[in-house]
């Protein structure tokens, strides 16, 4: 990775030994994405390690409390703000192990084996989706599941607030040195509460953020992929994954073409991959969101805790350009990212997205992970030990690609689709994963041919994008006949004028200021997304109302959230104002405005 420290900002991170302190700007995002979908696995991160042979429990249990003792982040719990500014803080707790071990009643079937560990691993997964409570804590689970005779399932979850991909392997090389037994040697000097106050002192780059607005000026913001289902007006958290293999008879050629093209194997299938999107999307210009780490000191090398960020790739897939040359153009694209890797996705969404759409994720819609290896190396001392991963079933995009070697070795590879539920039904991503197969070989095969000539989504039955978006794609779906019927203005105006006034007293209190009016907008207030979510607190505990977090960001204004809480079916519009004109009237205002100031790239080939 590259390195780069701004001037203002010291050399080196501070370690005043604090046990609580802000959250980095990354776990902030992060934080903000679980109050909005409170109680979904969707940032799980789970491994399920296969352990053959005479295991030890108490010593696994004793080896594990001495990696949490080691590790802060491991005993790091999640707390909302309760004075302005409101910002949550991370605190860090007493060391806190439990390793239930768990017998699983399974029939066997011929050599004993296979049926116990299909039944395992689908207890795994369903531990894996398992929500954690970020104020109580833990945020790290382990549980041991007995298969047979000298036969284990050790299932490793940990929430990404605290933990990353290479936070897992630190986890389970140290692991294995305390099972070992080998002597101990000093925890980390930097804890990554320190890293978090660091980072978020240090002033945001104005050169590295004009880079970003100038290189993504114009660039459609919405990736607007064919779906089975209408887009909702709110995003779901729920998803399912699909696994796929990509064989060495795929992968082999691949990685060849990517050492003669002088290109890293990431880059060739992250090119697959957008290539592949911009086939379904229609669209030439692609933004795809890559993990980059910020592990770029020393200090940080052996430390568990969320250094990750994800931050967009363009990739201008134009009809008539070859794959080899696109290759190219994306190695020198990431580079540069990687270069102007200080701004954050956070930041860069506040920039470049600045108006919200709560039916999708901002700025990048689509996500991409490659591995050479696999997900983690696991060892016991005296036991053979296969590493198992198990994405949760909770989906951060509508879709995410993942792709790494296999734990059989060789040029195997794994592949797996995460996607929206609210979106796509499994038979569809099944074949989706079939057609980017057939496209990375055809690519390949042909690596100067032009992108055009690649293979059609059609031929493996994904349908075409929609010239132009259903109304539904936005949320601009009207009430139905009978529920509009059904309203009753005398009722919602008389619940509707208390709710206004408890509301009133709430955003005074909250926003410290008096001038507060029934059409303020609670961000030209000055409101933050986490002064919202102390608003939604007091609404429940005073009003008894009962809403989501997205709900406040739909109805930003007093009024609106008070139509919306009264129960007018209308989301939130007069009584008398016709709901699906007025409120597409105002999207498409919205969009209007951003196209004005980011005018230029079109989005056909």
């Amino acid at each position: 990775m590259i390195e780069k420290i701004t001037a203002d900002a010291p050399d080196t991170i501070p370690v005043p030994g604090r046990t609580a302190g802000p959250l980095s700007g990354a776990q902030r995002a992060l934080y903000l994405v679980e109050l909005l979908h409170p109680g979904t696995p969707m940032y799980n991160i789970t491994v399920a390690v296969r352990l053959e042979g005479p295991l030890d429990v108490p010593r696994l249990r004793s080896a594990l409390a001495r990696v949490v003792a080691r590790h802060d982040a491991l005993r790091t719990t999640f707390a909302p703000g309760t004075t302005p500014p409101f910002e949550p803080v991370q605190r860090i707790g007493d060391p806190d192990v439990e390793l239930p071990v768990v017998e699983l009643d399974a029939d066997r079937d011929a050599d004993g084996t296979g049926v116990a560990d299909a039944a395992a691993l689908r207890l795994a997964q369903t531990w894996a989706d398992e929500p954690f409570d970020l104020e109580r804590g833990p945020l790290l689970r382990t549980r041991l599941l007995v298969t047979g005779p000298e036969r284990h399932l050790l299932v490793v979850t940990m929430h990404q607030l605290v933990s990353d991909g290479p936070s897992l392997q630190v986890f389970f090389d140290e692991l294995a040195q305390a099972y070992a037994g080998e002597p101990e040697t000093p925890p980390p000097a930097v804890r990554f509460a320190d890293y978090a106050a660091w980072q978020r002192a240090r002033p945001v780059d104005a050169e590295q953020l004009g880079w970003w607005r100038e290189r993504l000026a114009g660039v459609p913001m919405v990736l607007r992929l064919p779906t089975d289902k209408p887009r909702p007006p709110v995003a779901g958290p729920h998803g399912g994954n699909h696994r796929h293999p990509l064989r060495a008879a795929v992968m082999t050629p691949a990685l060849q073409l990517a050492q003669r093209l002088r290109v890293t194997p990431f880059v060739l299938m992250l090119t697959a991959y957008a290539t592949f999107l911009s086939r379904l999307a229609r669209s030439r210009d692609v933004l795809v969101g890559v993990p980059v780490s910020a592990r770029d000191r020393v200090e940080l090398e052996s430390v568990i805790g969320f250094f990750a960020t994800t931050l967009p790739v363009l990739v201008e897939a134009h009809a008539d350009r070859g794959f080899a040359d696109l290759c190219r153009s994306v190695q020198g694209e990431l580079l540069d990212v990687l270069t102007h890797r200080e701004v954050s996705m956070e930041q860069l969404a506040q920039e470049l997205a600045p108006e919200r759409d709560p039916g999708h994720a901002p700025l990048v819609q689509a996500f991409f992970s490659f591995e050479q290896e696999p997900i983690v190396s696991a060892r016991l001392a005296g036991l053979r030990a296969t590493a198992i991963d198990l994405p949760p079933t909770g989906a951060k995009v509508d879709l995410d690609m993942l792709v790494f070697r296999s734990a059989a070795g060789g040029d195997d590879f794994d592949l797996t689709l995460t996607y929206r539920a609210d979106l796509f039904e499994a038979a569809t991503v099944a074949r989706m994963a079939v057609y980017f197969e057939r496209l990375l070989s055809a690519a390949v095969a042909a690596p100067d041919a032009p992108v055009r000539t690649l293979p059609e989504p059609a031929a493996d039955g994904l349908p075409a994008p929609a010239p132009h978006p259903p109304p539904a794609a936005d949320g601009l779906s009207a009430p139905s006949p009978a529920s509009a019927a059904a309203i009753r203005p005398e009722a919602t105006t008389a619940a509707r004028a208390g709710t206004e006034h408890d509301l009133v007293q709430i955003w005074r209190e909250v926003l410290g200021r008096d001038d507060v009016g029934l059409d303020d907008n609670f961000f030209d207030l000055g409101g933050t997304s986490f002064a919202l979510a102390t608003v939604h607190t007091l609404i429940g505990a005073r009003t008894g109302a009962t809403t989501s977090l997205v709900s406040l960001l739909e109805f930003p204004t007093i009024a609106a959230l008070a139509r919306h809480l009264a129960g007018d079916p209308r989301t939130g519009h007069a009584v008398s104002e016709p709901v699906g004109q007025a409120r597409a009237t105002r999207l498409r205002d919205r969009r209007n405005r951003l196209q004005q100031r980011r005018p230029g790239r079109g989005t056909g080939e």
